[in-house]
């Protein structure tokens, strides 16, 4: 696509900055030098307007030249634009696929990863100064050709410990690194349809150009139910949900023809609602071999049976109390057999550079650290996430953290890859926490300090200080951390120091003068650009330091205090979900300081309830933090939603993360 053909797109319909494109207008003469960025030689990102009709806030466009390029924009913008005059668009992906506009920006840079700024009229003149001085300083600063490219493996680890700990900022920007590194492209699919999964994009999930050929690859289990929870979210919650049997079976008689495809191999790995899709498919196709793989797998036939009584009714063998012993063996033989090939298929998603050819196939947490510090290749069993079936990390806990303080450097790089299933492990249970500690000291020792392993090292804190720690311990980990504070400390990270600051004011201290060096060292830099704070960020703020008493100054520099006042807006209903319950009770109360209209209700439940229903079916707002998704209240909470009801996912799990999407969906 020319540069004409994309302008008349992105000023066509859908936005009145430039009607028309008409020479004369005063929006030809602001555009001049905006336009001439697209034929300029330059790192400059593309920048252009969108007004949206009826829609009283403006949206301006910030496109990187390459896919690359994208990480080193956002620094851009973050230094020079956001927060203090505009902010990022709050929604999964900036470019939205069927938005003629987006996808015409799309085409014309071919990838997505572009950033959307969004403002109030009244802040229009501020917005575009602030860019023409980010473009004036690009064009002024010295040449550069030298860039480092990261290796996979250490992308994919990344990309792991970020959906674990619930930032999916991070995990897009993530998926837009590893193209063009190697990595199939089948594989990149896995990863955005785990993704989407996680986020709850059920619909756009199964509208993914390369789905059937996915499917067809016989891809990881996790991967296949991924698809099929999105099958049963968007076919088969609502007539299930009135139990409706017959209608689900007609919906998916409809739209179920991915079905028999991803039931393939073992059953026992799936979830409630993968079983079900795979069980009412079986019934509307009268499938043999799908009953026959109920018949072998008692394991997912008593899970069904336990959660849709009714329907394990339906597709109750009709042989007598055992089928011929060679029928058996015959269906078994072929489960066993396509789940090897299953396993197989998946080896290449998290294949680490340093990573030797031997194929291992642990069993337990202790066996997978011992695997890999033989330098066996592991990645099968972290792409099929076998370890979901292995006892919880916290019954080896000791044990495991004196394997990982083990490792020389090459061990210490290859235990990295499997921090995201650690984390994703945890679930708020029994803490394996000395464990997280030899994460924690991994990434200390390494530098994993990147914007994208951020979210992962507050939730491994939160792991490490919810088990507790010897004074000693505790000292020399905050200490550590505080030394490593300017190396990251900043207001585009606000969130992430405001989560890891409230998260030790709130957890067990056995050395308060530590806790209080690490505050210092988190809280200092943040109160010396509080004027470009959010209200909800310095509120949170102003309360942690009081607790501590740092004595900080929080009032603006303009002298007026925002947040001092309660912020007006309209009375709503906004639920709350998180695991941590103890960032649910500070978000909310921060909220009702700054927000009293605001009718906040706050859950933590592991699974669907009559008064969560409740909660949902009333809310305007749902802000979760989607760490741990899997549990069946995150489904449950996303199918039980109005259809006018906002949901948004916090980046990350703290309680400045939870505050941060709040005020984004207001």
């Amino acid at each position: 696509m020319n540069a004409e053909t994309f302008l008349d797109l992105f000023f066509g319909p859908g936005n009145t900055a430039w009607p028309a494109r008409d020479p004369n207008s005063p929006a030809a003469t602001f555009l001049t030098d905006y336009v001439a960025l697209l034929a300029a030689d330059s790192d400059a990102p593309y920048i252009l307007p969108r007004n949206e009709p009826g829609n009283p806030r403006k949206h301006v466009y910030v496109i990187p030249r390459l896919s690359r390029q994208a990480t080193t924009v956002r620094e851009w913008l973050s230094a020079f634009v956001v927060p203090s005059h505009a902010a990022f668009v709050s929604r999964p992906e900036a470019l939205r696929a069927g938005d003629p506009i987006d996808d015409a920006v799309a085409e014309f840079v071919n990838h997505r990863r572009a950033y959307v700024l969004e403002h109030p009229q009244n802040s229009s003149r501020d917005v575009w100064a602030a860019l023409s001085r980010m473009i004036r300083t690009i064009h002024q600063r010295p040449g550069s050709h030298w860039s480092e490219r990261m290796p996979v493996g250490r992308l994919l680890a990344e990309f792991d410990l970020a959906m674990a700990a619930g930032d999916h900022r991070a995990t897009g920007e993530l998926l837009g690194q590893l193209e063009g590194t190697g990595l199939s492209g089948t594989n990149l699919t896995y990863l955005s349809i785990k993704r989407l999964a996680r986020l709850g994009n059920h619909g756009e999930l199964l509208r993914l150009p390369a789905l059937r050929d996915v499917v067809a690859t016989r891809p990881p289990v996790p991967v296949r139910e991924a698809i099929l929870d999105a099958i049963h979210s968007t076919l088969l919650a609502e007539p299930l949900g009135n139990n409706d049997i017959d209608a689900a079976r007609q919906a998916l008689i409809r739209g179920g023809e991915l079905v028999p495809a991803l039931a393939v191999g073992p059953l026992t790995d799936f979830g409630v609602e993968a079983l079900t899709v795979i069980a009412l498919a079986a019934y509307a196709a009268a499938d043999a071999m799908l009953l026959a793989q109920f018949r072998v797998d008692e394991v997912a036939w008593r899970r069904l049976h336990a959660a849709r009584p009714h329907l394990a009714e339906l597709i109750e063998p009709s042989a007598a109390a055992g089928d011929e012993p060679a029928s058996r063996t015959v269906a078994a033989a072929a489960v066993d057999g396509a789940a090897h090939e299953t396993i197989a298929t998946g080896a290449e998603l998290a294949t680490s550079p340093l990573a030797a050819p031997v194929e291992a196939r642990p069993g337990s947490w202790v066996e997978l650290i011992q695997a890999i510090s033989k330098t066996a290749d592991v990645s099968a069993v972290v792409a099929e996430e076998a370890w979901r079936s292995w006892a919880p990390a916290a019954a080896s806990d000791t044990q495991l953290a004196e394997l990982l303080n083990s490792l020389g450097d090459d061990g210490a790089e290859r235990a990295w890859a499997i921090v995201g299933a650690f984390v994703d492990s945890d679930g708020y249970r029994q803490p394996a926490s000395r464990t997280a500690h030899a994460f924690l000291v991994n990434a200390l020792s390494y530098g994993r300090f990147r914007s994208s392993d951020m979210a992962g090292i507050v939730a491994l804190l939160e792991i490490t200080l919810r088990g507790g720690l010897a004074a000693s311990q505790y000292r020399t980990l905050l200490d550590d951390l505080g030394a490593e504070c300017d190396r990251w400390v900043s207001i585009d990270r606000a969130s992430v120091a405001l989560d890891m600051c409230d998260l030790i004011a709130r957890a067990p201290s056995p050395d308060h003068e530590a806790r209080l060096r690490l505050a210092q060292a988190l809280l200092g830099p943040l109160a010396l650009q509080r004027g470009r704070l959010e209200p909800d960020q310095l509120e949170l703020a102003r309360i942690i330091d009081a607790e501590f008493g740092l004595g900080l100054t929080w009032t603006p520099l303009d002298d007026q205090t925002p947040g001092s006042e309660p912020t007006k807006t309209m009375a709503r209903e906004v639920l709350l979900y998180s695991l941590d319950e103890g960032a649910l009770r500070r978000a909310a109360s921060v909220l009702e300081r700054l927000m009293p209209r605001l009718n906040v209700q706050l859950s933590s439940d592991h699974v669907g309830s009559r008064q969560l229903k409740q909660w949902v079916s009333r809310a305007d707002i749902v802000v979760m933090a989607t760490r741990c998704a899997t549990h069946a209240a995150t489904g449950f909470i996303k199918s039980a939603t109005r259809p006018e009801t906002k949901i948004c996912e916090a980046e990350g799990a703290g309680s400045a993360s939870l505050l941060r999407a709040v005020s984004s969906a207001l």
